[in-house]
């Protein structure tokens, strides 16, 4: 991979939050402000250009000032369909994919994952038990994923099994990276967490 290639962040917030009792949980309060404003905080430094991935109505995300880019495919098949979209959109940089559920990214993220790249289309961070929807693409991954959704694909992590190289994020001070906000419950730990830092 080039590193002349711009990185550009792209956050994924297309879901339907249907854990969440039906509220959109790119919007919810933590510490204060919206889980979005926090991954905002993490992944800005990090990345040349920032970028939202949501299906939602612009009109409600208006003042986080990014732009926007909704899912290309219909039937919201899942993170992988913000994925596609943001390589179509971008298709000559080096994209880093996050979930809208994950405030705890590391400050270097991005350095490790392109580090860990090797030969894989995908880098993805992991402690070695679990994944986090932290991920590094190649420029010029649109069609591979496009092809896994049209023959029926949907699980990120057979795609990444295939395709995806694992990054070690297993040092005390990741552990916040494996804290992802799906529930209710999810965020009352994040608050937790948050407290104990």
């Amino acid at each position: 991979m080039t590193n002349l290639a711009r990185t550009v962040g792209l956050i994924l917030a297309g879901g339907q939050s249907r854990r969440m009792l039906g509220q959109d949980k790119t919007l919810m309060a933590l510490q204060g402000k919206p889980l979005l404003a926090h991954v905002i905080g993490c992944l800005h430094p990090q990345v040349d250009v920032l970028a939202l991935n949501s299906n939602a109505d612009p009109a409600s995300l208006a003042a986080f000032n990014l732009p926007l880019i909704p899912d290309r495919l219909p039937g919201f098949p899942g993170p992988l369909a913000g994925i596609h979209a943001g390589l179509v959109q971008y298709p000559d940089d080096c994209l880093v994919t996050v979930a809208v559920d994950l405030p705890f990214l590391p400050p270097d993220l991005v350095t490790r994952l392109r580090a860990g790249l090797g030969a894989k289309s995908c880098a993805y961070a992991s402690d070695g038990e679990r994944h986090a929807l932290a991920l590094l693409w190649r420029p010029g991954m649109a069609a591979s994923v496009a092809d896994y959704l049209q023959r029926g694909g949907r699980n990120l992590k057979d795609y990444l099994a295939a395709h995806g190289q694992a990054v070690p994020f297993d040092r005390p001070q990741d552990r916040g990276l494996f804290l992802n906000v799906n529930t209710p419950e999810d965020l009352a730990r994040a608050e937790q967490f948050v407290d104990q830092q």
